[in-house]
């Protein structure tokens, strides 16, 4: 066989041929990613270590979505300057990043490029979110995220409004773990961060922000990449002019009114948290119900705040002492957390039920005369109460908390008299977010008159008199929908369904398909309580799945054909655990697509390829 006898346009389409698949082969994971982003809204990545040769690029509306297991991972290609590992493109809203974990495996690159001149820390950001000073971007969520080794930040959000960071484990990021620029309206909650050389949750020019329930610590593992180690800040809020890696000094925004609230602050560097580190003011900055534990809690510059900072003898603790633990690593987190919760004596529940009674209240209740008795009724609280989005909510009627009293009139000196007993009736109820509360007692008594036959004092008839008292208080906490008659939606494909179930006041949703089980859980409560002791439950909004079904949004996706007799769904209230028996099945006689816009193409490719080669095959044969 002699090439040189083969034709030309054949040589020359086999040569491309060649070099598409040696670029395939060079390219890494992400083009498929890309591929899929770009023809569609919503992308789940299945189990699997993804290699990483290039950026990750989240358009308008996308979702991407992965497993627990599901790693992407920076294979050989370092991201350099504006170049993130997930990127958005352009303006963007209405995006969710969630359920995976990204590794940045920034030990295996040089670690001067952490300081690139002009690109110091912001090399290799993890995520990275961007709108323009004069179009913001709107609604991000990044949840159930693991975020590691990177040169840069873990988030990066800049100019968005709408942000929801929620669930996230972050270590090991050696800029910022949470970074929002120019964020309007952002909620950070229930995030564990372990900073390294910046901040693990840092706010610039950001308005109307709340960051709570976080817990927030020092990254002392061994993947650092000569990083410096304990020189993280907890957190940072200030007005900032240029920050790492562009020039932000036209910000349209400037701080104000941030809460940090219920934050716990383990050894996390310098400080846990720095106010004004620029010196150009803020407005409104409350802060306070913070666990401080081994750490300076607060540092200000240049202006005097009053805070309500909860510390105590904990500050002085070590948390490598707490924990045992001197690095810790991914796979230690959840022993190192669980740790920190039996140490801080915070009390999570996610039952809203106390049993508390009236007697725990603090409160003396003042007595009235009225006829031969004196007595008062008061409403001293509520008990069971469940705070959700800043609404309070009680069982029933009865979780009204009373302090009543009946005694023998003290002004009646000079009645030569007694009551033989006194029985109280109260009644409570709730009317137009009124609480009322009245006692009627009901009063058995004699007189002693002096008998003209013995000269003896002796008793007279027995006399009933009624006497009633009253209170009310205003305004009382609503008394919650109870979902006795939920009913789910389902709907049924040939091969798969799809379940939701409202979701209102709930705090969990258990499913239940043939033993595989997955809990939605929806609030998480801390237990607290009023000054005159009356304890309450506060819940705090999460979006958290665990178990083996998978879920697409609010939806559980099975990938079984349906049948009822192998489902259970049971919803939890703060109050009792409810059986969904009724289910609205609207059955569909074709599947969602299931199939990415490129597979089809991809297959055409190979099997024009397949018959090219053939012919090529065939053609050779006759030289």
């Amino acid at each position: 066989m002699h090439l040189r006898k083969i034709p030309f346009k054949k040589l020359i389409f086999l040569f491309l041929v060649i070099l598409y698949s040696v670029e395939l082969a060079q390219a890494g994971d992400e083009l498929q990613i890309n591929q899929a982003l770009s023809s569609q809204k919503v992308v789940t990545l299945q189990s699997g270590v993804y290699n990483l040769e290039d950026s990750i690029i989240i358009n308008d509306g996308n979702q991407l979505i992965g497993k627990s297991d599901t790693i992407l991972l920076v294979k050989s290609h370092f991201f350099t300057g504006n170049k993130a590992i997930i990127s958005s493109n352009g303006i963007v809203n209405d995006i969710l990043i969630g359920g995976f974990q990204i590794d940045g495996n920034c030990d295996a690159f040089d670690s001067g490029l952490a300081s690139t001149p002009g690109h110091a820390h912001d090399n290799e950001q993890a995520i990275k979110i961007v709108g323009s000073t004069g179009q913001f971007c709107n609604n991000i969520t990044i949840r159930d995220m693991t975020i590691s080794d990177c040169f840069g930040d873990g988030v990066h959000i800049r100019f968005a409004k709408n942000v929801h960071c929620y669930s996230n484990f972050i270590q090991n990021c050696q800029h910022e773990g949470i970074f929002w620029t120019c964020v309007i309206n952002g909620l950070a909650e229930f995030n564990k961060i372990a900073g390294i050389t910046s901040d693990c949750l840092r706010c610039d020019n950001c308005i109307s922000n709340i960051i709570q329930n976080n817990y927030f610590f020092s990254y002392t593992g061994d993947h650092n990449n000569n990083a410096p180690k304990g020189y993280n800040k907890g957190i940072q809020i200030a007005d900032a002019g240029s920050s790492k890696g562009y020039n932000a000094n036209n910000k349209p925004t400037s701080t104000k009114d941030i809460i940090v609230r219920w934050n716990t602050f383990a050894n996390c560097g310098t400080q846990a948290v720095w106010l004004d580190s620029t010196g150009k003011g803020y407005d409104n900055v409350y802060i306070y119900d913070n666990k401080f534990i081994g750490v300076a809690a607060f540092v200000n510059n240049g202006h005097n705040i009053t805070l309500n900072i909860t510390a105590s003898n904990e500050s002085s603790m070590n948390y490598n002492d707490l924990t045992g633990v001197i690095t810790p690593t991914l796979e230690m987190s959840e022993r190192i957390f669980s740790n920190i919760f039996d140490i801080l004596d915070l009390d999570f529940s996610e039952s809203a039920k106390t049993n508390q009674t009236a007697d725990t209240i603090n409160y003396t209740v003042q007595e009235t005369p009225k006829g031969k008795i004196a007595g008062g009724i008061k409403i001293v609280g509520f008990k069971d109460v469940a705070v959700i989005d800043n609404q309070q909510y009680i069982e029933s009627n009865e979780s009204i908390l009373i302090k009543s009293s009946v005694i023998r009139n003290p002004t009646l000196n000079s009645w030569s008299g007694g009551i033989q007993k006194s029985k109280k009736d109260i009644k409570t109820a709730i009317i137009n977010g009124t609480a009322y509360a009245n006692m009627t007692v009901k009063t058995s008594w004699y007189s002693l008159k002096t008998s003209s036959i013995s000269g003896k004092k002796v008793k007279s008839n027995i006399k009933t008199s009624v006497y009633t008292f009253s209170d009310a208080f205003s305004p009382a906490p609503e008394v919650i929908e109870q979902p006795e008659n939920i009913t789910g939606i389902i709907y049924v494909y040939p091969t798969s369904f799809l379940i939701r179930v409202p979701s209102k006041n709930l705090v969990k949703i258990n499913y239940e398909y043939d033993g595989n089980i997955t809990e939605h859980l929806l609030l998480t409560g801390i237990r607290n309580q009023t000054d005159t002791g009356v304890i309450y439950t506060e819940y705090s909004r999460i979006n958290r799945w665990t178990g083996e079904l998978e879920h697409q949004g609010d939806w559980v996706n099975v990938l079984d054909i349906f049948d009822k007799t192998k489902l259970n769904v049971t919803v939890e209230t703060p109050y009792k655990e409810v059986k969904v028996d009724k289910f609205e099945i609207k059955v569909s006689k074709f599947p969602q697509r299931a199939i990415a816009g490129w597979f089809y193409p991809f297959i055409a490719a190979l099997l024009i390829l397949f018959f090219y080669i053939k012919w090529l095959h065939s053609d050779l044969k006759k030289y």
